[in-house]
């Protein structure tokens, strides 16, 4: 019944998803500016609740048989727009290669990156696999597909306010999390392959966090770096959705 319905049964599988996630940071109280402070930070704040958010994540898709729309897209776009992927990669391995590993510790950077790779898979099976194609199973016009799966990826981070995030705090990364969805957006459809962006994802965060967990910054070249991205990204949809 919900596959008749797929932008229904794609805000069911959100709000579940934040749910899940939401119940599970309460059980084990997560303090979101600590979620990387130590090993058991990182497997009550990443391991286990995103771990079963990605569970229910894949049940639901294998329920609706979206899999193959959900991995894969056609092509979409000018050649230039792969960039994008490529820059953030190289951002993202340039805020990884500042991080003072000794401080951080081999377990622990084990956890963070198993914890990270689950966020990745995750919030990209979400937001650019189920949301869009819910969207997409709609007969939603590009604009339309970009718009609703991005929204939604960035209110997906409203919940850490409710975590420890102050509300500028989340208000800004709510900001950023939409023009990082967008990026996200234009690196499925012109890569055609939902696992570029949870492998550039997983490393962002993986970068991002550990510097938190250890009280360092990124460096200033990963955010230009960033800045830059985001700038592309907004050029890239124009692109996308002028063509």
């Amino acid at each position: 019944m919900l596959a008749d319905a797929p932008v229904v049964a794609g805000l069911i599988i959100f709000i579940a998803y934040v749910a899940v996630v939401a119940v599970l940071w309460r059980v084990n109280r997560v303090d979101y500016a600590a979620i990387a402070a130590s090993r058991t930070s990182v497997v009550r704040g990443l391991v286990v609740p995103i771990g079963a958010g990605l569970v229910l994540l894949a049940a639901a898709t294998t329920a609706l048989g979206w899999w193959p729309e959900v991995l894969s897209q056609p092509r979409t776009g000018p050649a230039w727009l792969l960039v994008l992927p490529v820059l953030f990669a190289v951002v993202a391995i340039v805020n990884v290669a500042r991080i003072d590993h000794r401080a951080l510790g081999a377990s622990r950077a084990g956890l963070l990156a198993g914890g990270t790779l689950l966020v990745g898979a995750a919030e990209e099976l979400l937001a650019r696999g189920v949301l869009v194609v819910a969207a997409q199973e709609a007969g939603w016009s590009l604009t339309i597909v970009w718009l609703f799966s991005t929204a939604l990826f960035s209110l997906l981070h409203a919940i850490n306010v409710l975590f420890g995030m102050p509300w500028k705090a989340m208000l800004a990364q709510l900001v950023m999390s939409f023009l990082g969805g967008t990026v996200f957006f234009v690196t499925l459809m012109a890569t055609g392959s939902l696992l570029v962006g949870v492998i550039v994802h997983a490393l962002w965060d993986f970068g991002t966090l550990a510097h938190q967990g250890v009280g360092s910054k990124p460096p200033a070249l990963a955010s230009g770096g960033l800045l830059l991205l985001y700038l592309l990204g907004i050029a890239g949809i124009v692109v996308l959705l002028v063509a």
